[in-house]
């Protein structure tokens, strides 16, 4: 077996209970994660060594727990609030143990730890240990309030939280290992030459010149290699290749039940994305990387593609508004026919990440998944794509993310890696050339419509085109500010002259504007008295939005249809207003959706 596969065996088969080691001693999950990662980096830089231990886990297991707890700053079960009770008490428990007893009491009830490793790791003699474990068993047994003969399965219950955790892979750890290793033969270097000035003893070459690490360059065979773009990343990091993307066997695990293959690795970024609007979300980036993925068609089932790109930055500030550029891609997509659907703040993957949910609609249609992360100076994204109007699975490209991160985070130009992820549902960004108003990629398709919506020039709302007959609500004089109205229509098709979408916005103080809104709810609830031949339906109501269903018969044979809502965030108000054509409509759903995203474009009003 070569050492490679010796290391990889060993990675495999006690990372896991390193953590759990790791996590009893610090109560910080994060931290812990990352100090056994990083301990097993050093463990292959020293590999030629540790390989000769019976048991490679006595060296990394003192490196792992110091490492937790230099990494460790607060005791991470005071902001877990999903951590089971128990635990935390457990947790707790050992907290109050000296650092000694708690590694004594672990060692002893977690591991196979023989008495001599036991007394090498916490600093006992032989003698010391058994009385010291039996000491540290009773103390534990009662600050936990639990009999001795309990102290281990109360203990054992820390693995859950450990359990199913995302880690690099084997070769992604080597590989920062081996440019450790580099990296500190090039410092050793460094020292020597250091020294070697400092007491005037560099030599000369034949012509009298005073040789230089420059001039040795190509003599020094432990200096790593730099990056592939045109800025070298440096002597003390080490280049992305197409080794650090996603492999097929990550993808099928993030998405299993279909088989992949994997259609292209490019250097070149290009515009590989939809949406994406530039070769580069940081234009001096160093290297990028693309990785496209195509699942096999399967009957009756939609079909899936998937992409990774991976950007490398010169430095952290780079990395960042790479960051920001990538995400206004997908909050603001300029390609035609394709609804932003929702964005979802992700915590606990790399030093910052998103997902953004995106409808491409036309004569195909397909859902559109894309997380975007950044640790340290790489940024990476993923998307999935899933053919139709099948709902996207958020939790797949998530775990998809996680492991684009896992792979990128362990090396010297990565930040944080992955811990405890969660996403949350957060309101759209700011973007349109109108931020407070809604934009063609905010709007959902019409049934049976294939052109993309096109929005009028946003003028002063003297007149309000978003109001029903009912209401005639006005955004115009008085107290009004920032008043703006635009319309959405579909240019060059057979429909009605009346389809379309309105907006008017507005701002008040946020008296009048709530009183404004109640107006409106009061003129809609009256109007079927006030109006023969109307009808009106409320589709949902809030303290703060309100939408209807107006269905007024003009004739016998006609019948006028529209759908309105009205929003209000502070003294910003939004009306959004929907006259369909016959078949050509849009579920209340949709429509209640998207009244729901004229209240959150108002906070750009806000500010």
């Amino acid at each position: 077996m070569s050492d490679a596969e010796r290391f990889d065996a060993f990675y495999t088969a006690s990372r896991d209970r390193l953590l759990v080691l790791a996590f009893a001693l610090t109560g910080d999950l994060p931290a812990s994660r990352g100090a056994v990662r990083d301990s097993y980096i050093a463990a292959w830089h020293h590999w030629s060594k540790i390989k000769r231990l019976d048991d490679p886990e006595t060296w990394v297991r003192p490196h792992a727990w110091s490492h937790a707890q230099r990494r460790h700053t607060a005791r991470i079960w005071h902001r877990d609030r999903k951590l089971d009770p128990d635990l935390r008490t457990t947790l707790d428990a050992l907290a109050k143990l000296p650092t000694a007893t708690r590694k004594t009491l672990l060692l002893g009830e977690l591991t196979d730890a023989t008495p001599q490793e036991v007394a090498s790791d916490v600093g006992l003699s032989l003698d010391d240990v058994a009385p010291r474990l039996a000491a540290a068993r009773q103390e534990f047994a009662e600050q936990r309030d639990v009999p001795p003969t309990a102290v281990r399965p109360v203990l054992e219950r820390l693995v859950e939280p450990c359990a199913d955790q995302r880690w690099p892979r084997a070769t992604i750890v080597r590989r920062a290992g081996t440019t450790r290793r580099r990296t500190h033969a090039l410092a050793g270097v460094g020292l020597i030459v250091a020294a070697l000035v400092g007491t005037g003893f560099l030599v000369t070459d034949t012509h009298g010149v005073h040789p230089t690490l420059t001039a040795a360059g190509d003599r020094l065979t432990s200096v790593p290699t730099g990056g592939t773009g045109e800025q070298s990343s440096g002597p003390e990091t080490e280049p992305i290749t197409p080794d650090s993307l996603v492999s097929k066997a990550q993808l099928t695990r993030a998405l299993p039940g279909r088989v992949w293959r994997i259609t292209g690795t490019d250097p070149k970024q290009g515009a590989t994305l939809p949406c994406q609007r530039r070769a580069y979300a940081d234009p001096k980036a160093e290297t990028a990387l693309v990785r496209n993925f195509t699942a096999r068609h399967e009957k009756k089932k939609p079909q899936l593609a998937a992409v990774q790109t991976m950007e490398l930055s010169a430095d952290v500030a780079g990395a960042r508004q790479g960051f920001v550029t990538a995400g206004s891609w997908f909050a603001a997509c300029a390609m035609p026919q394709t609804q932003l659907v929702s964005v979802r703040r992700v915590r606990g993957v790399g030093d910052e990440a998103e997902q953004y949910v995106l409808r491409a609609w036309g004569r195909t249609s397909s859902m559109l998944v894309v997380g975007a992360a950044r640790t340290g100076r790489i940024t990476t994204l993923t998307l999935t794509r899933t053919s139709g109007a099948a709902s996207p699975d958020l939790k797949a490209n998530l775990r998809l993310l996680v492991a684009a991160v896992d792979d990128l985070c362990p090396t010297t130009l990565g930040g944080h890696c992955s811990a405890l992820p969660k996403a949350t549902t957060v309101s759209a960004p700011r973007a349109g050339r109108l931020p407070m108003m809604l934009s063609e990629f905010d709007l959902p398709p019409a049934v049976g419509v294939d052109q993309p919506w096109v929005g009028t020039t946003p003028k002063q709302a003297m007149h309000n085109v978003a109001a029903t007959g009912c209401d005639r609500s006005n955004f115009h004089g008085g107290a009004w500010k920032r008043s703006a109205t635009r319309s959405f229509l579909v240019p060059d098709s057979q429909l009605d002259a009346a389809f379309g979408i309105t907006e008017t916005v507005g701002r008040l103080p946020e008296g009048q504007a709530k009183a404004f809104v109640d107006h409106v709810r009061s003129k809609l609830a009256s109007c079927p008295d006030r109006e023969l031949g109307t009808k009106v339906l409320r589709l949902t109501n809030g303290s703060m939005m309100t939408a209807w269903r107006v269905r007024t018969q003009v004739s016998k044979k006609e019948t006028l249809t529209f759908l309105m809502g009205v929003i209000r965030r502070g003294g910003a108000v939004a009306q959004v207003g929907f006259v369909p054509d016959g078949r050509h409509t849009m579920s209340t759903d949709e429509f209640v959706a998207l009244v729901h995203r004229a209240g959150e474009r108002l906070a750009a009003m806000s500010s």
